[in-house]
């Protein structure tokens, strides 16, 4: 058991979206509660993460300021910072019994940078070095004159990310892959999580009414944000030349954020390929539908490609897929999820044509063979990621910190 009294001061940029790293923090975060005190710091944070964190009784503390998402936080970078710092420092001098039993978490620069000036023990969570300094595969997606603003607040800005994971007490991370290149980047060793998923909310099932909707469909699924790492117009022209050989073959894109401009664009680029009959734009799908869209698809399709970040090594879609029996194509990337040959396939996509001939391999496959894969991928899932875990493992870091204050 943690000791009494210990509190916990989480930070995080923003929660203005429920994907990847928010989501990541929620499912910790729910699974600590009955250990330490804790409280969540964000510079903004949507009404439905507010909603979910009301229902867990966890402070949540919306600081209602630019984001990461705007432009001009960017160019005021060195403000947002010194903005950020004032407000925790000033907020939290007005909580009671702050002591040697508190201690920072953070998950994402630049709060990295702030919780190295608190007075307090410095538990950074990483879960990839922060790609828009370090990630060279990640930059290069971005038009140039994205590239132009990234790589220049590169050059400005990325020592102070440097500096502040190295001054951090300890570094928790997602796997074995993103640890290598923490050590590359930051020259520290980091402890390893993983990730987690609901098994007993991604399971196989389907309701009748999807189940009528799409009966004598070869359903394949794809997750997006919209950013160009996840390469979602990637995945259109590769289903294009799945879609010639399989006429039944229907794509089913869901979405992390709502982002009408990136989606219509995307659409404009489905009808261009001949495709938009048979692809849907489903949009933020309900958590309680989400399994369900997963168990009704042949196979996952992830586009992302670069080894350096989270997004492709830790995957939680396909994670979440392969949970509810779904087969999985994606990046190889070692001792992940997907067993290649055995539950779905690892390889590059950009590769189209070893891509194509993956997918259809799958779609094309016998019920029994099929079942068969489906039932170890989930197994696997069950066995190997569990949130219980991955709390555990970050629970043992903070006592671990504590002991030594």
């Amino acid at each position: 058991m943690a000791k009494v009294g210990v509190k916990i001061i989480w930070l995080h940029t923003h929660f203005k979206y429920w994907m990847g790293g928010t989501k990541y923090v929620y499912e910790v975060v729910k699974r600590l509660k009955d250990n330490f005190e804790i409280i969540i710091v964000v510079e903004d944070a949507s009404d439905l993460a507010k909603k979910y964190y009301t229902e867990l009784g966890i402070n949540l503390i919306c600081m209602k300021k630019l984001t990461s998402v705007s432009y001009l936080y960017w160019i005021t970078l060195p403000i947002q910072i010194l903005v950020d710092f004032i407000f925790l420092r000033t907020h939290l001098g007005k909580l009671p019994k702050l002591n040697s039993y508190t201690l920072v978490v953070s998950s994402m620069f630049p709060m990295n940078v702030v919780a190295a000036y608190l007075p307090f023990k410095h538990l950074q969570y990483c879960f990839e070095p922060f790609a828009f300094f370090h990630d060279p595969e990640f930059i290069k997606n971005f038009s140039p004159i994205k590239r132009f603003l990234v790589k220049a607040a590169s050059i400005f800005w990325k020592w102070l990310d440097i500096y502040a994971s190295k001054q951090s007490d300890r570094i928790v991370t997602l796997n074995h892959t993103t640890a290598k290149y923490i050590r590359k980047t930051y020259g520290v060793k980091a402890d390893m999580s993983f990730t987690g998923v609901d098994s007993t909310h991604f399971k196989p099932f389907v309701g009748n009414r999807l189940r009528r909707k799409y009966k004598g469909n070869l359903i394949v699924a794809h997750s997006t944000d919209y950013t160009p790492v996840k390469g979602t117009d990637r995945m259109l022209k590769i289903f294009a030349k799945v879609y010639s050989q399989l006429p039944n073959s229907r794509l089913l894109i869901t979405s992390t954020i709502i982002n009408k401009e990136l989606e219509t664009n995307l659409k404009q680029l489905a009808n261009k390929l001949g495709i938009s009959n048979n692809v849907e734009f489903l949009g933020f799908v309900d958590y309680n539908v989400l399994p369900q869209i997963y168990s009704l698809a042949k196979v996952l399709v992830q586009c992302s490609y670069s080894e350096r970040s989270g997004t492709t090594t830790m995957a939680l879609p396909v994670k979440e897929a392969m949970a509810c029996g779904t087969m999985a194509v994606r990046y190889p990337v070692e001792n992940e999820d997907v067993e290649d040959g055995v539950t779905g396939f690892l390889v590059d996509p950009r590769d189209t044509k070893k891509m194509v001939g993956k997918i259809i391999e799958v779609l094309k496959m016998d019920q029994r063979s099929y079942n068969s894969s489906s039932q170890k991928a989930r197994a696997y899932i069950v066995k190997k990621y569990s949130w219980e875990n991955t709390a555990n493992i970050i629970k043992r870091n903070i006592e671990s910190l504590i002991k030594k204050q």
